[in-house]
């Protein structure tokens, strides 16, 4: 059939599946690489009929389309087709055939190439499949899970939001959540995206209005994919659930321990009232057995009652509904009064206290009457616990979010074991404190959003950090 040996040697050393024959089939020849694609050898394959290692489904249309190049409707054909590995494995390929005519003799036969594409079609396949896996997950979870653009508007929504929120799917494409995010939550989200921006991902709380306008608590975590070449953010997926039972769960829990300190102190209120009531009613009795005024007598009275008072107060300004007047407070002006007016305390105890600040500290959101508490509180701790000749630093900083002040002094410092208990309840490692100052202090704080930390080394001092948000909405 080869009169050319140029020929002869491309078609034997193409890499490409190739196969010639003439245009009855009753000559066909098929090179090396056709051979290694079906994995028979050239004496086997030359006994194999093509119908043979070809699959059943895709003869019909070869065959119509073979028909058309036998009839001259065409000259050639593509098609995609699978073919039957030695092995019993499915091999596809595009199988080009085309009509060829050899000019010097005039003689016609059909030349076929296979482009062997199953390792394509299996990565196809498994994409499908992947898909399909994924998309069923999505489907059935009771999770919403969402796929938005990089500014968070939706691509895709599960259809569990008809069962936790009440739209439809198609009611959410093409919006941003910040139109069913309440408003009080809003600036919120914005600032702890903000936050997290460089984080692989984050978890949010949030309000979410439903379809028929009521407002349920949401967790979302969100996750940004980046563009494998440039980095660049390209979508962010998020999944997020329905945590209102959790929500109202929580709240009764906190009601319960609020009812359970408030049983703790009742007891350990009556307790502290007792141990002052004990001598003020012996020398009460001496008064009234010897007729006559003692003025040491009468300093030990004083003395214990200014105690049961004390008890008291701190007790019930810590229990008591409080009301905070929110307004912006300069936390250099309020921590410089509190130092100045303790400054007289300290230099009579010849103690040592110094005021440090950076040249600006912005303003922060917060009740300035508590804050005044707070601090006071921890640096008359601090004077209480350093001797003659002591020192305290107090120390206002700031950083990207919020305001930091610290107080550091060298006094006689915390044990590891104590520390841990620091905030509890008539918990205090002063003689006769009552640990609600503290307690206080880190409810002030607390409600500004902000967070206490301190540091303590036994014999060496103490570190209390106060960090305050800029912001507390």
């Amino acid at each position: 059939m080869f009169n050319l040996t140029l020929y002869h040697e491309v078609f034997y050393q193409s890499r490409i599946p190739q196969v010639i024959a003439s245009i009855d089939l009753s000559k066909i020849q098929y090179n090396p690489a056709f051979c290694d694609f079906l994995g028979y050898t050239m004496d086997e394959i030359s006994e194999l009929t093509i119908e043979s290692f070809s699959h059943p489904e895709d003869m019909p249309k070869d065959a119509q389309l073979f028909g058309g190049i036998l009839s001259g409707i065409r000259d050639e054909y593509q098609l995609e087709k699978r073919f039957i590995h030695k092995l019993g494995d499915i091999k596809t390929g595009i199988l080009n055939v085309s009509r060829v005519r050899e000019q010097s003799t005039g003689e016609e036969f059909l030349l076929g190439q296979v482009l062997d594409i199953t390792e394509k079609k299996q990565m196809e396949m498994a994409l499908r499949h992947r898909e399909k896996k994924y998309r069923l997950l999505a489907e059935h979870s009771s999770d919403m899970i969402m796929l938005h653009k990089v500014d968070f508007t939706y691509l895709y929504v599960s259809p569990s939001v008809k069962t936790v929120l009440g739209y439809e799917p198609f009611e959410l494409i093409g919006k941003s959540p910040s139109q069913f995010i309440h408003p009080d939550d809003r600036d919120e989200m914005r600032r702890q995206y903000r936050l997290s921006a460089n984080q692989d991902s984050q978890l949010i709380t949030y309000r979410c209005r439903k379809k028929d306008g009521s407002y349920i608590w949401i967790e979302s975590t969100t996750k940004t994919l980046s563009d494998n070449v440039s980095g660049e953010p390209k979508e962010i997926v998020s999944v997020s659930r329905d945590i209102q039972q959790r929500m109202e769960t929580n709240e009764m829990l906190r009601k319960s321990e609020k009812l359970a300190v408030v049983g703790q102190m009742a007891a350990a209120v009556a307790h502290e009232i007792r141990n002052p009531l004990t001598p003020i009613k012996g020398f009460m009795q001496l008064l009234h057995s010897e007729n006559e005024i003692n003025p040491i007598y009468l300093k030990v009275i004083l003395d214990e009652l200014k105690r049961v008072e004390s008890i008291i107060s701190e007790f019930l300004t810590m229990a008591k509904p409080h009301t905070e007047k929110t307004t912006f407070v300069q936390i250099n002006d309020v921590v410089k009064q509190i130092v100045q007016l303790l400054q007289t305390e300290a230099l009579m105890m010849n103690k040592e206290l110094n005021f440090f600040s950076s040249e600006f500290i912005p303003a922060i959101e917060g009740d300035p009457n508590s804050l005044k508490q707070v601090f006071m509180n921890v640096i008359q701790n601090a004077l209480d616990a350093i001797t003659e000749q002591g020192r305290i630093e107090v120390n206002i900083s700031k950083d990207k979010t919020g305001v930091i002040v610290q107080v550091v002094d060298n006094g006689c410092g915390i044990s590891q074991e104590r520390l841990s208990k620091l905030g509890e309840p008539f918990y205090s490692t002063k003689e006769k404190g009552t640990g609600l100052g503290l307690m206080t202090s880190y409810r002030i704080i607390e409600s500004h959003n902000g967070k206490i930390n301190i540091e303590s080394i036994d014999g060496e001092g103490t570190t209390v950090t106060i960090w305050l948000p800029y912001s507390i909405n």
